[in-house]
């Protein structure tokens, strides 16, 4: 749709910019201040690479960009700590948090993170504290700044009659569509027999006849950890679903576990260490087996409901309220929700191969056959899926896109209302900027390079 952009709004909160790979020393100095906040040259090289990685374009001026960008940052928290706005410790500490966790999950663990850096995991925290309380700060004033913004209709409607007739953008194929998920459940017999494999695994292992680590490597199912002898690496409290943290919480070092059930199947543990909040175990995972049989019984189950759907017996939206396994949908009476814009509508080319297959064939108010499907972690299951509307390739319009032309009216009233604020807060600011960047052409009247 449309995109009314800004260098200076393009900020964002990067979590690339938390741990990107190190740079090489760089013999650093000031290239511009505001207020009391200062640009380094080190940063603005760590920002112009990152533009240059989003936008490749041979001969952009990413150095120009990025540092307009930065002074626009700098302003924000220079108001920000003019008007003491409060970015909580504990705000600051959980995306700190959120942040190590992913990396160190992208790189095999926290051990290999801390090898990566050649520091601990406190210490990387304490390198990026200041600069990721900057990042809310400055997520948080731009909240601010828009804070009041509010399109009527009559504004959304100027705005699309503004719009030049051959820049009314096509719009394809959408769709609207509900479902009902039916997830096998493994039986109770093959639930008792997990069980008990697991004890026996257990007791062998309390009683020396056979190593952790083999039993691990040999039978868990979690293959993360399996590799590694079951061992996690050190994780926060929080990370892990709440039953496995709070056997954690509850051993000694060394100890083994009772064997315990969660989610993703039983499990049993041993604690190697614990810091705080924060525990390192290792532990093996044996998940019981669906059969073919529990799989085809919500095939059974679905035909029949397909059945009374199409007679008029019953309501999809109901049905799928009552019996649907996806949490996400089933309080919507079985509307998937595009996650994107928050919308019921779905680009049909957005869809996933199977999905669009299934639907492109179905009529207004058509419920499908039973659909076998494979689920993210590798489960299968059948759903049936019920097309609700079709819109055909059109120019976008009022009537049938009217929440698209209002998100993009929002978005154009939320850049001139930054671009207002921009223009006169510089000049209540003391700004100046290295001659050096004597040719950059700035978007917002920042004072001259090299000027006093």
């Amino acid at each position: 749709m449309w995109k009314y952009t800004s260098s200076a709004i393009a900020i964002g909160l990067l979590h690339g910019a938390l741990l990107a790979q190190p740079q090489p020393i760089l013999v650093d100095k000031v290239v511009a201040v505001v207020g009391r906040e200062a640009v380094l040259y080190s940063e603005l090289v760590a920002k112009t690479e990152q533009a240059r990685q989003m936008d490749p374009t041979p001969g952009a001026d990413h150095s120009c960009t990025a540092l307009e960008d930065m002074l626009y940052e700098k302003l924000l928290i220079e108001q920000g700590n003019l008007d003491s706005v409060v970015v909580e410790a504990a705000q600051v500490e959980l995306e700190l948090d959120n942040r190590i966790r992913y990396f160190a999950q992208q790189l095999g663990g926290e051990k290999k993170l801390e090898e990566f850096y050649g520091k601990t995991t406190a210490e990387i925290k304490a390198d990026f504290r200041e600069q990721v309380r900057d990042q809310l700060l400055v997520k948080q004033m731009q909240g601010r700044l828009t804070a009041d913004l509010n399109i009527t209709p009559r504004e959304v409607k100027r705005f699309y009659e503004r719009i030049p007739e051959d820049s009314i953008p096509l719009i394809g194929v959408e769709v609207e569509y509900s479902m009902i998920l039916r997830v096998p459940k493994p039986s109770e017999d093959e639930d008792r027999r997990v069980r008990r494999k697991m004890e026996e695994f257990r007791e062998a292992i309390v009683k020396g006849e056979k190593e952790f680590c083999t039993v691990a490597v040999l039978y868990s199912e979690d293959p993360g950890s399996a590799k590694e002898c079951g061992e996690l690496g050190l994780v926060p409290s929080g990370v892990m679903v709440p039953e496995f943290d709070a056997v954690a919480m509850s051993l000694k070092e060394g100890e083994v576990s009772q064997v315990f059930k969660t989610q993703y199947g039983w499990h049993f543990m041993q604690l190697i260490e614990r810091r705080g909040e924060q525990y390192n175990a290792r532990h093996v995972l044996l998940r019981p087996q669906v059969s073919s049989a529990d799989l085809q019984r919500q095939k059974t189950l679905l035909d029949s409901l397909r059945t009374l759907i199409t007679a008029g017996s019953l309501d999809f939206g109901p049905t799928a309220g009552k019996y649907s396994d996806d949490e996400e949908s089933k309080g919507l009476n079985g509307s998937m929700i595009e996650p994107g814009d928050n919308s019921a509508r779905w680009d049909l080319s957005d869809l996933d191969q199977q999905t669009f297959f299934v639907l492109d064939k179905l009529k207004l108010g058509e419920v499908s056959e039973p659909q076998l499907i494979v689920m993210p972690d590798g489960t299968k299951a059948y759903r049936l899926l019920k097309l609700g509307a079709r819109s055909e390739p059109h120019r976008a319009n009022l009537r049938d896109d009217y929440r698209l032309i209002q998100q993009a009216a929002e978005g154009k009233a939320r850049v001139e209302m930054i671009d207002k604020w921009i223009r006169t807060t510089i000049n209540n600011t003391y700004v100046r900027i290295d001659a050096d960047y004597a040719g950059c052409t700035f978007t917002h009247p920042w004072p001259a390079p090299g000027a006093p």
